[in-house]
């Protein structure tokens, strides 16, 4: 079951009922820590559920060419939340419908906190990359893969040991996942492993 999500564009807010307390507790977190890159947080009720501003916007899958600088900028900020134990706080859920481009500004918001945990960034940047490198072909990825890394290393480093050590492990899961959900129908991008190949070198 997924959160239910209520959306009142005359009031100019989401309603997000979370799955339970553990999840509406990280949202509210993250929200109560009002990053610019979020909806700003409106009211909540304590138990499980969080009313946000309503963004006027896009999902990223839906662009023809989205802006992976400004996506990269994103999970900049994000990490530079906070810190713990060398670990930073991190989205874990990269789906593409997580992050939206608003239609007045164009500005590219992060959404949905309910699994992020304190882990080691690589991850999350792999995680974000490896559904870009299962859709695009080759010269496609390659451009945005380079602008995404760029744009992320002007402000923090990537690690390329923790690189190396985790793209398999991510690689395998994603796959998994794949399997699990029978998306065999959605063929991946003929240039998969080219693209795979090219984000081993970090």
């Amino acid at each position: 079951m997924k959160s239910n999500i209520i959306i009142q564009k005359d009031k100019n807010q989401i309603i997000k009922i979370c799955r339970n307390h553990t999840e509406f507790k990280k949202e509210l977190y993250i929200y109560r820590k009002k990053p610019k890159f979020v909806p700003k947080l409106l009211d909540h009720n304590g138990k499980n559920t969080v009313i946000l501003e309503y963004i006027e916007g896009n999902p990223i899958i839906d662009l023809i060419n989205p802006d992976f600088t400004k996506l990269a900028l994103l999970f900049v900020e994000l990490h530079s939340l906070e810190s713990k134990k060398g670990k930073k706080i991190c989205l874990k859920d990269s789906n593409p419908k997580n992050f939206i481009v608003s239609s007045k500004e164009q500005k590219y918001y992060m959404l949905d906190f309910s699994e992020w945990e304190y882990d080691y960034p690589e991850s999350d940047l792999i995680h974000f990359l490896l559904f870009w490198a299962s859709i695009y072909p080759f010269e496609k990825f390659q451009k945005i893969f380079n602008q995404f890394k760029n744009a992320y290393r002007t402000s923090l480093p990537i690690n390329p040991i923790a690189w190396e050590i985790f793209l398999p492990e991510i690689i395998s899961a994603f796959d998994g996942r794949r399997r699990k959900y029978n998306k065999s129908q959605n063929p991946l991008s003929k240039d998969v492993m080219a693209n795979r190949e090219l984000m081993a070198e970090i």
